[in-house]
């Protein structure tokens, strides 16, 4: 955020917001369910704030953030003629190591969880909903809309 410029920012937003719909889109294509669209908020808008950080850094903005104007932002670098790639290679590398840590811890941390049973719900709990069998009652009324907010009903 130190080292890009206003209508980089608004840029960078701008294609936020279409690599998250495309995102969303994808995971109901593959049947992912992410009710809360985590992945493609965290995960895709992620990996794309690493990315546009190594397009977009104005040389300027990082010498009065971090004292150093080389290795700015490919944009900046290749309008100067140069073609530097050493920032958004340095972010795409981030990028393949969070990606790479991320799969190794979850995926050991999936398989023991899945080794004693506890990764997945049975299928009966599934289809009712966890709102009923583990919540003892629906979240929302026969309408859509919400149940006030009654402490006793937890209890």
């Amino acid at each position: 955020c130190a080292t890009v410029d206003t209508w980089a920012a608004v840029v960078i937003g701008i294609f936020a917001g279409l690599f998250y719909l495309m995102g969303s889109r994808l995971l109901v294509r593959l049947r992912i369910d992410d009710a809360v669209d985590a992945i493609p908020v965290h995960m895709v808008g992620g990996m794309w704030g690493l990315i546009s950080t190594g397009l977009f850094s104005n040389p300027d903005r990082m010498e009065v953030a971090f004292g150093i104007k080389e290795h700015s932002g490919w944009f900046y670098e290749w309008g100067q003629g140069s073609g530097d790639f050493r920032l958004l290679g340095a972010q795409l590398i981030a990028v393949l190591f969070i990606i790479g840590w991320t799969g190794v811890t979850m995926g050991a941390y999936f398989y023991v969880l899945n080794t004693f049973g506890l990764f997945r719900i049975s299928p009966l709990e599934e289809e009712v909903g966890m709102d009923i069998s583990r919540h003892k009652g629906s979240c929302y009324n026969d309408d859509g809309s919400a149940h006030p907010t009654d402490p006793a009903q937890f209890a």
